[in-house]
């Protein structure tokens, strides 16, 4: 850093020795002028998230490699201040040039809870971080009339409707892109209705009333009329994947 408190110029393959400055100042460094939102909307990394990490937050591997990558600057600048900051000519980024890309896939999580019991108001949808999952567990995992380039996103449930099948602060997988066809094969999906996003079993119904179930049979099932349907309900997607830490440990 320069003596009179700006930041200095590092140039394509230049060593940084400003292993002092904290990761909050690199990052800012990165955006060369970019405004957070903008490069958040590129980078795919939610707008809060980008905020926490300006703050001074350390971000996971994951979202440091997808911030190296968007911002053309090393992994080891950006975690640790250490090297170049810039890749030298011919040099890929970790995250383009690694084997692991064509293995993993990164799934973003989003900043919301499914509410599996009244509904959860939608207030934003913010990639928080995102998840490595393995290509070809992602393959034999997806429902079998999803693409192999269909759209997953991870976010967490909230409330104990759907118990004992899916429990609160279970981690969901759904895809995303679902047409009514797919509803009306029954399954869980996650779902906007009436502006609360919600988490629960659907059933089209033979005069074409949808059924909305909870597992918990403490819960009474609703029913949204036919007609109702386009004006009350946003589908977002169908569960294929919902897991937690285990809730029971031997004393």
């Amino acid at each position: 850093m320069s003596d009179d408190g700006k930041h200095g110029t590092l140039t394509l393959g230049q060593s940084s020795d400003e292993g002092d400055q904290s990761f909050s100042e690199r990052l800012r460094i990165a955006l060369s002028g970019e405004s957070p939102h903008a490069f958040s909307k590129r980078s795919g990394i939610g707008d809060s998230t980008m905020r926490k990490y300006l703050l001074g937050s350390m971000p996971g591997l994951d979202n440091l490699l997808i911030i190296a990558n968007a911002a053309n600057v090393t992994l080891d600048w950006l975690a640790a201040g250490k090297g170049p900051m810039r890749p030298s000519t011919g040099q890929f980024l970790a995250f383009t040039a690694s084997d692991a890309e064509h293995r993993q896939v990164l799934l973003p999580r989003y900043d919301i809870r499914a509410s599996a019991g009244s509904g959860t108001l939608v207030v934003s949808e913010d990639v928080e971080e995102h998840f490595a999952v393995g290509r070809d567990w992602l393959r034999r995992n997806l429902p079998p009339w999803a693409p192999l380039n269909a759209r997953v996103g991870v976010l967490e449930n909230g409330g104990d409707s759907m118990w004992p099948t899916i429990q609160d602060g279970d981690l969901l997988m759904i895809v995303q892109d679902v047409e009514w066809r797919i509803v009306e094969r029954g399954g869980i999906f996650v779902f906007t209705l009436d502006d609360r996003l919600l988490l629960k079993r659907l059933q089209v119904l033979d005069n074409g009333d949808l059924r909305i179930i909870s597992d918990n049979k403490v819960y009474e099932p609703m029913t949204v009329l036919r007609s109702d349907i386009p004006n009350r309900l946003i589908l977002h997607g169908q569960v294929f994947f919902a897991g937690g830490k285990p809730r029971n440990y031997p004393s």
